[in-house]
């Protein structure tokens, strides 16, 4: 099996209208569909890591900018966060999960964009981050990877070893565990604007 972070599913996407008039269309999902993922952030076991989702541009892989975003269960409707990096985010809530409404989010027109989902740190680091930092995000991301694959996981899925530092460039650094001398800082030209698992290719 190929082991990838990114998993992706298509979308409907319709032709609508936002503020100001500007060309743009809605991509519709059911929250099951949110909730089915993003349950595995509330488990324990992983409090410094969590599975974000993320809607990708097919054309060149970039994060596709979300202008509006929003719950509708018959007469119930309800606006949603859309936070600075255009990350998908909802409640977690079962109740919702039962009364399962039709989320929308709403992007520019003309792109085709998938739903993507990527383990990711919680933490901001800017500039820097310490060996100790990155001990400590490794085996939670291999505990979120595995319960996302499964009992068979261990298996097939090769371990973490070290994260992917992502900037806002599109560049990325990996820093492997075992190369980091304890208590060591890795500095950084620009902000980190994402730490992802780094997993060796066999």
């Amino acid at each position: 099996m190929k082991l990838t972070h990114w998993l992706v599913a298509g979308v409907v996407a319709s032709t609508s209208l936002y503020a100001q008039q500007a060309a743009a269309q809605n991509i519709e999902m059911r929250y099951s569909t949110l909730y089915s993922k993003l349950k595995q952030n509330v488990k324990e076991g992983h409090d410094d890591v969590k599975l974000a989702l993320f809607l990708l541009n097919q054309q060149d892989g970039s994060v596709c900018q979300i202008h509006k975003g929003s719950m509708r269960k018959d007469e119930h409707y309800e606006e949603l966060e859309i936070p600075a990096n255009n990350e998908l985010t909802v409640p977690i809530d079962s109740n919702l999960r039962q009364a399962n409404p039709d989320v929308t989010y709403v992007i520019d027109d003309g792109i085709t964009c998938d739903v993507s989902m990527q383990v990711i740190a919680k933490q901001d680091y800017g500039t820097s981050i310490q060996q100790v930092e990155v001990a400590k995000l490794v085996p939670q991301m291999n505990q979120l990877l595995s319960d996302l694959g499964g009992m068979f996981s261990g298996w097939f899925m090769p371990d973490v070893e070290g994260v992917v530092v992502h900037f806002d460039s599109g560049d990325t650094k990996v820093i492997e565990l075992s190369s980091l001398a304890e208590g060591e800082t890795v500095t950084f030209s620009h902000p980190a604007v994402k730490i992802t698992p780094w997993v060796p290719r066999s």
